[in-house]
């Protein structure tokens, strides 16, 4: 997309990760994160092209949003729920966990319209065994569903440790996994399905984990409608410890969803 990098610059030998595109009117919007294994000074860049195609993306460079010690400029996700209604972007990794803000329509920069306000919607303070501080969550990924006349706006993350090589495995349980909570606005509050709050009550709802003897730490996911089938499909990338745990190694998965409950259940 940007084979010559960002015009951001936020570390030497810094990396590109994270694109997540949506199609506004005629353009399509990709925003990556500019970062590093660890760093907080990470930044979150925007790229435009009419086309998708290679070659034709345009980089916008940063997003402006401001830098804090409470959150990381990483793993950002734009939602709006329909072509009248506002942008919001989710983003964030360890440190406080998942935050969100309103953008400018188009989609290029913060809005005025939230007073400029960046409002921690996702944090758990649990304690891994193995960790040193507490439970990452990250790699929001937000989806609206009806149910009767409610409408809800469920928040998919990622909560766990990714990437760890073989020999510095989380505990069991410790690892990558697709978590999700909801609300009744887009902008939260958002619980769990037993009712814990997903802000202070260390709340989340297990979606999809590790299984079976060729699926671990599943994560980085989104969430899609299959236009041809009208199913709801999560897609995810996780580990098969038979191939390799390295980043080149990592498979794309996906299953459908039923949300015939209220709350998303994989199913075959």
């Amino acid at each position: 997309m940007l084979p010559n990098g960002s015009t951001i610059q936020v570390i030497e030998n810094q990396e590109l990760w994270a694109p997540d595109v949506f199609l506004v009117n005629d353009t399509y919007y990709a925003y990556y994160a500019v970062s590093r294994i660890g760093l907080q000074t990470s930044d979150i860049g925007l790229a435009t092209s009419d086309t998708l195609e290679a070659g034709t993306w345009t980089d916008q460079g940063s997003l402006g949003l401001p830098k804090s010690s409470s959150y990381n400029l990483i793993d950002p996700n734009l939602f709006r729920e329909s072509p009248s209604a506002p942008f919001f972007m989710s983003f964030g990794s360890a440190w406080h966990g998942i935050y969100q803000t309103q953008l400018s329509s188009p989609p290029v920069s913060e809005s005025d319209a939230m007073g400029n306000s960046i409002d921690n919607i996702v944090y758990n303070s649990t304690q891994p065994v193995n960790g040193s501080g507490p439970a990452i969550v990250e790699g929001s990924f937000q989806f609206w569903w009806p149910q009767g006349e409610t409408k809800y706006y469920y928040l998919f993350f990622s909560s766990g440790a990714c990437c760890n090589l073989p020999d510095s495995l989380a505990a069991p349980g410790d690892e990558y996994k697709v978590m999700v909570c909801r609300a009744t606005s887009p902008s939260g509050s958002f619980s769990d399905q037993d009712g814990k709050s997903c802000l202070n009550g260390n709340g989340g709802t297990l979606v999809l984990g590790s299984h079976g003897d060729n699926v671990y730490a599943p994560g980085g996911q989104g969430v899609i409608v299959d236009e041809d089938t009208g199913r709801i499909a999560l897609y995810y990338h996780y580990v098969n410890p038979q191939i390799g745990y390295e980043f080149n190694d990592f498979q794309f998965g996906f299953n459908y969803l039923d949300l015939s409950s209220g709350w998303p259940v994989v199913v075959t």
